[in-house]
């Protein structure tokens, strides 16, 4: 069978998770932008039109003004905000001016929570833009959007995130940036805390694997390795975990998996045997494969026992997705090769449909 159809359900699953995680991500930061000009400079309703169809003159000025004085109020950043969801050329026209974003930059490292929430909910929108916007939002302000993933104010956090996502999915230099920040060890820890975030961590590391997964260095995968059983079964985002762990090579001969890592997989390979997203079915069991490979029957727990085994295989057949056909053959070879059982027994009670 080739692998074609296989790569393009992969490439065609996850286009369409970040598009309707962009969809939403930009509907709610345009409703927050609208509703901090009418909270926040309490704006009538033509005013805030006006606001909204600000043009790119008005983004020259804008940006000349606080670049001269140093300094971006509160107004200054939500406006530029509402003037970057506008279009291209207002981004192109605020990143053209020498030293406009370095201002921005200037409020988001300041003292002033709220001052720095401006900031980056500013420099998110401005991320929009192309892949040059985002090289040049990573240079300058990376570092601090990374080290404020550690911070406990989800705003904060969520519109770091929110940017992150804009320029892992834009611009492979500023990714390459990125990633030596520390930033997969960074936006694990928020994939597992509990807090809001979870979900847009969880698309931010998908990104990085799907995009740009050559940067990803060794280190960050150990990392990974020794703390993939930190998340849990109930968590949001788990529909990517598979994945990440998958691309990521994180069960294989680089990396030593304890007891404890085996069995965080097996739980998440359990709830996959009654999943009905096809995704996370196919990569549960490309490492479901790649653990029986390990060659150590003492890792995948209750599966050792052939009757489990053959259970759980049975289910896995009665899918009858063909992207699965595959994967499961090489599943059965590598359970095979544990010499477990007699492999005629196996086979003589497995249910294969074809």
């Amino acid at each position: 069978m080739s692998s074609a159809p296989i790569a393009s359900f992969e490439n065609t699953h996850i286009r369409s998770k970040f598009r309707e995680y962009a969809r939403d991500q930009r509907l709610e930061c345009r409703m927050k932008a609208k509703d901090s000009l009418r909270i926040g400079l309490g704006q009538i309703k033509e005013e805030v039109k006006a606001l909204e169809s600000l043009e790119t003159k008005d983004v020259i000025g804008m940006a000349g003004r606080i670049k001269r004085r140093k300094h971006a109020t509160t107004e200054d950043m939500r406006r530029l905000s509402v003037a970057f969801l506008q279009g291209n050329d207002n981004i192109n026209a605020f990143a053209g001016i020498p030293g406009a974003i370095q201002v921005l930059v200037k409020e988001l490292t300041g003292p002033h929570i709220q001052r720095q929430i401006d900031a980056i909910e500013c420099l998110c929108n401005l991320s929009l833009g192309e892949a040059h916007v985002s090289e040049k939002i990573a240079s300058l302000a990376g570092s601090y959007i990374v080290t404020y993933l550690d911070g406990k104010e989800e705003r904060l956090k969520r519109s770091c995130l929110w940017t992150l996502a804009n320029i892992l999915a834009t611009c492979e230099k500023a990714c390459k940036i990125l990633l030596q920040m520390q930033l997969v060890p960074k936006l694990w820890r928020v994939y597992n805390d509990s807090n809001s975030c979870q979900e847009d961590a969880g698309i931010c590391l998908n990104l990085v694997v799907t995009e740009h997964l050559q940067y990803v260095s060794t280190e960050d995968r150990n990392y990974i390795a020794q703390n993939l059983h930190k998340k849990n079964l109930g968590d949001p985002a788990t529909e990517y975990f598979m994945y990440i762990i998958y691309q990521l090579e994180i069960v294989g001969e680089n990396h030593e998996l304890g007891a404890q890592q085996a069995e965080c997989l097996l739980h998440f390979i359990d709830a996959l045997l009654t999943s009905v997203d096809s995704f996370c079915v196919i990569y549960g069991v490309r490492v479901l494969a790649n653990l029986l490979a390990l060659g150590d029957p003492k890792l995948i727990g209750r599966l050792a026992d052939p009757q489990n085994f053959v259970k759980a295989l049975n289910q896995l057949f009665a899918l009858r997705d063909s992207n699965l056909s595959l994967d499961l053959m090489r599943l059965l070879k590598n359970f095979l090769l544990l010499n477990i059982t007699d492999s005629n027994l196996i086979l003589d009670v497995l249910q294969v449909y074809v």
